[in-house]
């Protein structure tokens, strides 16, 4: 019992940091998931959700909307539908932009929200 003991190394007690844990990179935001949706779902979704956000005080959110694949043309919708949306709703959507790589990339759009 004693042998195993001593070979623990690291901090005790304290959960290592998770992975992608970078003090210079800001954290994630939460997330609208809208992948697999149909366009419809996909508006509706989005609205109540980043309506609930602006009530809450969040400063941005991510929208996860998929790069369009799986879609019958293999073209994506629901990327231009929440640009759409985010111009035709300036009172909850200060600005938006290009999610990065790690956090979807041309999958995903970040939006800043009016708070």
């Amino acid at each position: 019992m004693g042998r195993f003991k001593s070979r623990r190394g690291g901090r005790q007690g304290q959960p290592p940091p998770p992975p992608d844990h970078d003090p210079l990179r800001p954290p994630r935001p939460p997330e609208i998931f809208l992948r697999m949706c149909t366009w419809e779902e996909a508006m509706h979704r989005l609205s109540h959700q980043v309506t609930a956000y602006v009530r809450q005080g969040r400063p941005e959110v991510l929208v996860v909307h998929g790069r369009g694949r799986g879609s019958p043309d293999g073209r994506g919708v629901l990327g231009d539908a929440v640009r759409q949306w985010c111009l035709d709703h300036p009172d909850l959507v200060r600005e938006w932009y290009a999610a990065p790589p790690s956090w979807g990339g041309d999958g995903a759009v970040v939006l800043r929200l009016n708070v």
